[in-house]
């Protein structure tokens, strides 16, 4: 069931001041109110960001990523599930949102096992903004590159230049 936020008025906000097209739309998934609504702040000041919304549970973010579309899903302690999981269910339900995973765990198989669940990143929650950013700009980069090479491959042959 999908709660009302404080923050809902920001974003509704957000949603129509006029900024880059390509701005990338990021969803935050946190157990913590202080540090979804503190990284909503954060990645509000990058213009070249959107911050669509936060959830306070999985399910919550679940169905705010099928309804507001976003480009990038940043997960960090949800209660009731472990990130992996989160990152599997997230990525069955929408293969092109990626996901980032913030975690205090940082044991090589638990990498491992968040990567092979969808992740497109895995920080130590005790990492900077910055890299956060890096992480999301990253993951854009890398989705992008992706297409490009998904729809190359799809045209046909004679329409693809000899490289």
């Amino acid at each position: 069931m999908s709660s009302i936020h404080p923050y809902t008025e920001h974003v509704e906000q957000t949603r129509r001041r006029p900024g880059p097209a390509c701005a990338t739309r990021v969803l935050v998934a946190s157990g913590s109110r202080l540090f979804a609504e503190t990284l909503m702040l954060t990645l509000d000041v990058n213009p070249l960001l959107e911050p669509i919304g936060y959830a306070l549970d999985p399910w919550e973010s679940l169905q705010l990523t099928s309804e507001l579309e976003p480009d990038v899903v940043v997960a960090a302690d949800l209660p009731g599930i472990d990130t992996v999981t989160f990152a599997r269910l997230t990525h069955d339900l929408a293969p092109r949102v990626r996901i980032i995973v913030l975690s205090e765990a940082l044991a090589p198989s638990e990498v491992e096992r968040a990567y092979a669940a969808g992740a497109a990143d895995y920080l130590p929650s005790n990492r900077s903004a910055d890299d956060l950013l890096s992480a999301i700009e990253g993951a854009q980069i890398r989705q992008a590159r992706f297409e490009r090479g998904a729809a190359r491959a799809r045209r046909p042959s004679w329409d693809r230049a000899e490289v």
